[in-house]
């Protein structure tokens, strides 16, 4: 009983200062709401064009507002459709993919770009040769080094700077070998092998498609890196007003070619942190809140009346990556040993409040390839076992952790507190660094990355078990800030690579789960959990669905506005 006075006396107090801290941030002008609604969220990873952010961090609800993509994956199936483009076909040898497009598709007209043509051909090939870098129709860096202005320089190395962590990460570069405009509503796309992901790679959230008109004329004015920051899609919705760390105006596409939405005005607002976005919630300040601070949750049952939860299983996974850069790490029977420390269980309890699985396997559930009766994890929490194997070995290893909210783990560092508490029970001394992904991608820049465990996750973008694996624990994608762990390991790629070898999703799923077999077995990452999706909504909000890779469709929304609940 004492206990519970304690918790209500701690998120009394919690609940109070997130109140004075809302009460004191700037806000959102009323005039900006009228036939709206505020969806609240977090600005970590923000970008407007989420093939730059770093692939497995949180997906960018806001960008599949604005672009369209070639395809899409059917209700979490295998099954891929056709969106920008309107039907396609595949050579009998795989090879070559030919794409017919959709005709009288307009981009957004903005107070910055009017366009003078439609969607078509060229968009595409611009858009896809941008990510595989290899547009040759923008000057590069050394042809504009004889511009007497060094501002205009500064321009194009930054737009030259631009990765693309998700394609550069499944190697897309390999896979294709030529993107062309067969005519103004056909592009062919020529791989240098069969390969049965590419198109679930082109229904991901990173493969937009920009306005190839609209970076041209950029460039012309020496703004290309504003490609990235002042958005021109197809989309339902486009940017009119944007306040860094603050809110988001999305309005409604007047042009747009499929059903238009019922809201004119959607505000993003990226100004709380999870305490305070359910606060703003239940203050009626946004109608849909994200990322919940789930330890608050039982807050929620007072107001039954006025909310609804929607939950769905996200393609996801929060794992802990062993170094083996470092000797002592390629040991199988530590990396078994310090699995066998870890109680994946009660994780999932203090840090989900079961908002989460266990994560017993490394395909997601709801993949296609997933198997329906799945084995115990042979190195689960046995501290028994694991305090034999370290009896007298006096071990210290340094852990690093990714000190951002991500939905695959939102209390990182609290998790690594657990699991030091989990190891130091059998005898082995952990050192936690908390890191910043700034500081992570130099230290990986310079080869210097001194960490014996790293904590973090990824999310993938399709439920294609390739594109979950691959970038995470692929040879070609060692030391780099998708494959932490370092591990290469011949057995797995041959699995990998059959599985794009064939078009059959039966065979396709047997070598995926032998790839599977051969990560549990070797223990390159200890998988810890699959977080659930989880959106709380204001019961005036209709039509709200929720995908397993975190996006939205808004055009299907309603809400009744009226006095705030």
């Amino acid at each position: 009983m004492f206990i519970r006075k304690i918790i209500s006396i701690i998120t009394f107090i919690l609940t109070f200062l997130a109140s004075v801290a809302i009460q004191a941030a700037p806000k959102i002008p009323d005039s900006l709401t009228q036939n709206g609604l505020i969806y609240c969220t977090h600005a970590n990873g923000l970008s407007f064009n989420p093939q730059t952010n770093d692939a497995g961090t949180n997906m960018n609800v806001v960008t599949e507002q604005i672009y369209n993509k070639l395809f899409e994956i059917r209700n979490n199936s295998s099954i891929v459709e056709p969106v920008l483009a309107k039907n396609y076909s595949i050579s009998e040898d795989g090879k070559t993919i030919t794409i017919n497009l959709r005709k009288g598709i307009k981009f957004h007209h903005t107070d910055w770009f009017t366009p003078s043509r439609n969607f078509n051909a060229e968009d595409v090939v611009f858009s896809l040769n941008r990510v595989l870098q290899r547009n040759t129709d923008l000057p590069t860096l050394e042809s504009s080094a004889n511009y007497q202005n060094p501002q205009y320089q500064v321009f194009h190395e930054q737009a030259r700077k631009v990765h693309f962590p998700y394609f550069e990460s499944i190697k897309l570069n390999d896979k294709i070998e030529s993107i062309i405009a067969t005519s103004p509503y056909q592009v062919q796309i020529k791989l240098f092998q069969p390969d049965a992901s590419i198109l679930s790679h082109l229904a991901s959230q990173y493969a937009i498609i920009f306005s190839q008109e609209y970076a041209l004329q950029l460039n012309a004015d020496d703004n290309l890196s504003q490609l990235d920051s002042l958005p021109v899609g197809t989309g339902p919705y486009k940017v009119k007003n944007f306040v860094k760390n603050q809110y988001i105006r999305l309005i409604k596409n007047e042009h747009y070619w499929r059903k238009k939405g019922t809201l004119n005005n959607i505000i993003i607002d990226l100004s709380t942190d999870k305490t305070g976005r359910l606060i703003k919630f239940l203050n009626g300040e946004c109608q849909i809140t994200s990322m919940p601070d789930v330890s608050q949750l039982g807050i929620l049952k007072k107001f039954n009346e006025k909310y609804y939860l929607k939950f769905t299983e996200g393609v996801n996974l929060s794992y802990l990556a062993f170094n083996f850069a470092k000797s002592t790490i390629k040991d199988p029977k530590l990396r078994q040993a310090i699995s066998q420390s870890i109680n994946r269980r009660r994780i999932v309890q203090r840090i989900y409040h079961n908002t989460a699985s266990i994560a017993n396997n490394i395909i997601p559930s709801i993949s296609w390839a997933a198997t329906v009766n799945t084995p115990d994890f042979t190195y689960d929490y046995n501290p028994q076992l694991a305090k034999a194997f370290f009896q007298d070995k006096h071990l210290k290893l340094t852990m690093w952790v990714l000190n951002e909210e991500q939905f695959y783990n939102p209390s990182p560092l609290k998790m690594a507190e657990l699991i030091k508490w989990d190891l130091s029970q059998v005898g082995v001394d952990i050192s936690i660094l908390p890191i910043t992904r700034t500081y992570l991608l130099e230290q990986l820049k310079n080869n210097a990355e001194d960490y014996d465990l790293i904590l973090t996750g990824w999310l993938a973008g399709n439920l294609d078990p390739d594109s979950f694996m691959r970038p995470i624990l692929s040879c070609g994608i060692s030391n780099d800030v998708t494959n932490l762990s370092n591990w290469c390991y011949a057995p797995f790629e041959q699995a990998m690579n059959k599985g794009l070898s064939t078009s059959n999703l039966r065979e396709r799923a047997k070598y995926y789960n032998i790839a599977q077999d051969i990560i549990l077995s070797e223990l390159p990452i200890i998988p810890i959990a699959n977080a659930k999706r989880m959106l709380i909504a204001n019961t005036k909000v209709k039509g709200l669905e929720l995908a397993p890779f975190g996006s939205i469709n808004f055009t299907t929304l309603s809400y009744q506005q009226g006095e705030k609940q």
